[in-house]
């Protein structure tokens, strides 16, 4: 047994190793946007279960609130690791008295002080019902509990500003998540719509980033914004269209056919993008007019 709990102490520490050079990479690959840093969940949901797994069958009264309050006052690991060793011995002693029917009364307020504290209240009989309950699995629900350890991401905005992920913009996150993807050389990127949440500024950025990223691994849009496709340098473009009903149609859909298909410097393609996308040539002059270009 206590082997296994050096060799789940060794893999705990390992996983965090491991989260630790992710949280990096992510760091080193944002272009700044991000900060990651690994934590370690506050409130374990791994010992919430261990107890109320013991507690099931006891009738304890309000067995829920009591182990979610022992668990947030066994937070610390060597608090978790003391309460595993008075178990294990007591599991040790149950081995050994074999068939006897009931514990002594000192094991009781042991097991009891151990679970729930000194001053927890509880009957005798609920104490007895959690020695009774102690087997393999319900002592090895304790012995393997474990923080979980994660990685919290931060967002830096250009006022240099730190904003926890969760609390950032859709369009903060969603432009931090780009960058962070258009900077990693991997397999095939596709990204649907990646203007939904962008503002025209943000999308030019990155534009610059899908220039730089498209020679080190393939990029595959779907976009009705323009600038993506005409600022980003796109090699190859396809615009689809509402084809032929489906002859055998599950939900009323439709087929979606190729309309146009070609490198963007081809007249059929420009005239797609510049109806489609830009609003044809009546919108190009009205911008020219306005802008004064």
């Amino acid at each position: 047994m206590q082997h296994a709990r050096l060799a789940l102490r060794h893999n705990i520490g390992r996983r965090r190793e491991i989260l630790q050079d992710a949280a990096e990479k992510v760091a080193g690959h944002s272009g700044g946007t991000l900060k990651a840093k690994v934590k370690t969940d506050p409130q374990p949901d791994d010992y919430l279960k261990a107890l109320e797994i013991i507690c099931n069958g006891s009738y304890l009264q309000d067995a829920r609130d009591r182990c979610r309050q022992r668990a947030q006052q066994l937070k610390l690991v060597a608090d978790w690791e003391e309460l595993c060793n008075t178990i294990e011995e007591i599991y040790r002693e149950k081995i050994i008295i074999g068939t006897a029917p009931d514990p002594s009364g000192a094991q009781a307020a042991r097991l009891g002080e151990a679970l729930f504290g000194n001053e927890s209240n509880i009957a005798p009989r609920t104490l007895g019902r959690f020695f009774d309950s102690l087997n393999d699995q319900v002592v090895g629900n304790f012995l393997a509990a474990a923080p979980r350890d994660y990685i919290a991401l931060t967002y830096v905005d250009e006022l240099g500003r730190n904003i926890g992920f969760e609390r950032a913009s859709p369009g903060q996150q969603a432009s931090a998540l780009l960058e962070l993807l258009l900077r990693q050389s991997a397999g095939t990127l596709i990204i649907d719509q990646p203007e939904d949440d962008l503002d025209n500024k943000v999308v030019m950025k990155v534009v610059d980033l899908v220039r730089n990223s498209k020679s080190r691994r393939q990029l595959i849009f779907a976009t009705h914004n323009p600038n993506v496709v005409v600022n980003g340098d796109a090699d190859k473009v396809i615009t689809l269209t509402t084809g032929e009903p489906n002859p055998n149609p599950v939900t009323g859909s439709v087929r979606i056919a190729i309309e146009v298909d070609g490198a963007i410097e081809t007249p059929a393609i420009k005239n797609a993008i510049t109806h489609i996308m830009e609003g044809g040539e009546p919108a190009f002059e009205l911008r020219r007019r306005k802008y004064r270009f």
